[in-house]
């Protein structure tokens, strides 16, 4: 009763060791399946089309007269059209690709433009010069918005804004991608600025920026961040690991909480007080942002080593060291599971049992070195002779097994004589030079009712001994069913 009892939990361990293996491994599967450049390339793609419409559209409101096109605020500063062909540019530069080709050198030209243009006003801001006129382009009707008292100008800190685009831009076409990602972070950052100028009344913080070109600002800023999702902090707080998770959660908390809380205060405060509170959010928010980026990125470090570590784990629990073929605890999980879909769809399913012939022999004769040569060589053949996602393992010794899914009778055959005669022409250094071929006895099961696969097993065991019993070097076929088994014709 003691033995029975131990070897009752004995099971029930192995089971729950094998639970366990299986989690971690969908775990590890499930999150290898996050596509992240691939997402946020679509991102970067969908952000870079908002930035062009709304460019299209300030030009149409210059073109058509229409002053709530390129002013959103009354009183308040407007797009100037400059502005929005640089932020166009930019925008169409984006979609771009950097391959050395025509388009690669138009999206080179593009932002060469942009960069060369705003350094020309930011020359014009400092020196007063006057390089770029105001109405270098719809001259009539910046006339008219000059002549009004509004005015509209290409500040200087949108200027100073396309400019740092500008150069991520540039970084990201010569595959600089941390560099990109940084430089493109601190472009975000002014059109934030002029965000929290608007929402807390402060006309210092955003100068003489529209709300329309912050907005562009923010789409191009987040656009070129986009395609670095794949680098530094970045991925770190985009990684669907629980650290991740955790930074995604303090970088949004980081930004509403101090934002939010600004903006209770600036509702109880004069305008002095108010500017003080701006800057105060301005300088928190961003700091806990970098704060978190720098955390995450060397969390990630971390974890990324953890997995690392966790992956080799589950290839050793699942793989034989030798071969690199399923062991066979993989082999039954996996199998049992191509077995139902099998039976939820009615295709046929066969089970071989391959044993390599007079093994004991090329042990006793050449050495474990050669039989160890002998099994990497077979283990070999049958990856390279069976479909990608047909299941082979290494069962045991000298022994492997094999599940083909969605097979017929002659697809079955088919495939056992491939591998014997190839298994039969391999060339073993010390052996097949010297000795005699190598060569497997196969048993065949071909399952075609319900059957598990521990009695479909047994059935191709008892067909790879038959095949042994008739001389060795083939394979015995047979035919599963209910628990039975009857030869094939």
């Amino acid at each position: 009763m003691a033995k029975k009892n131990v070897n009752k939990l004995s099971n029930s361990v192995t089971h729950d060791i094998d639970q366990l293996a299986s989690s971690i491994e969908q775990e590890y599967l499930k999150s290898k399946a996050w596509k992240l450049p691939g997402v946020f390339s679509l991102i970067s793609f969908q952000l870079s089309i908002l930035a062009i419409l709304f460019s299209v559209t300030i030009l149409l409101g210059y073109w058509m007269e229409v002053e709530f096109l390129y002013r959103p605020l009354a009183l308040e500063p407007a797009t100037h059209p400059v502005t929005a062909v640089i932020a166009l540019f930019l925008s169409v530069s984006i979609l771009l690709p950097n391959q050395p080709s025509l388009l690669g050198c138009l999206k080179t030209a593009l932002v060469s433009v942009s960069a060369i243009t705003v350094l020309v006003a930011i020359i014009d801001y400092v020196f007063s010069t006057e390089f770029l006129p105001p109405n270098i382009i719809f001259e009539r009707e910046q006339g008219h918005v000059h002549a009004s008292a509004l005015g509209n100008y290409l500040s200087i800190n949108t200027a100073i804004m396309f400019l740092i685009l500008s150069c991520a831009s540039l970084a990201g076409i010569y595959d600089r991608k941390s560099l990109q990602q940084i430089i493109a972070y601190v472009a975000i950052s002014i059109p934030c600025i002029s965000f929290i100028g608007y929402a807390y009344g402060l006309a210092s913080f955003y100068s003489h920026m529209s709300l329309y070109t912050a907005v562009i600002g923010f789409l191009l800023g987040w656009s070129l961040l986009a395609q670095t999702s794949d680098y530094g902090g970045f991925k770190a707080i985009l990684s669907p690991y629980l650290g991740g998770r955790i930074a995604r959660f303090q970088s949004i908390s980081g930004m509403v909480l101090p934002f939010s809380v600004g903006l209770f205060f600036v509702s109880l405060s004069n305008e002095l007080n108010s500017s003080y509170i701006g800057m105060f959010v301005i300088f928190v928010t961003w700091f806990l942002v970098l704060m978190i980026s720098i955390s995450a990125y060397v969390q990630e470090k971390i974890d990324a080593a953890r997995r690392e570590v966790t992956e080799k784990l589950i290839q050793a629990a699942n793989t034989d060291p030798l071969t690199g073929l399923y062991n066979r605890r993989q082999f039954f999980y996996l199998g049992k599971k191509e077995l139902r879909r099998a039976h939820r769809t009615g295709n046929a399913v066969a089970v071989l049992m391959i044993d390599i012939d007079n093994f004991k022999t090329i042990n006793d004769t050449a050495g474990h070195d050669v039989g160890d040569q002998v099994l990497v060589a077979v283990s070999n053949t049958l990856t390279l002779v069976l479909r990608e996602f047909d299941l082979v393992c290494r069962f045991g010794g000298e022994e492997f097994c094999v599940l083909i899914t969605d097979t017929t009778k002659e697809g079955v055959e088919e495939v056992c004589n491939k591998i014997t005669s190839t298994i039969r022409s391999l060339s073993i250094n010390n052996w097949t030079d010297q000795h005699s071929p190598v060569t497997v006895s196969v048993g065949a099961c071909l399952i075609e009712k319900m059957i598990d696969l521990e009695s479909a097993l047994k059935v191709a065991d008892a067909a790879m001994y038959q095949a042994k019993n008739l001389g060795k070097n083939q394979t015995y076929y047979s035919v599963a069913f209910s628990g039975a088994q009857g030869s094939l014709q």
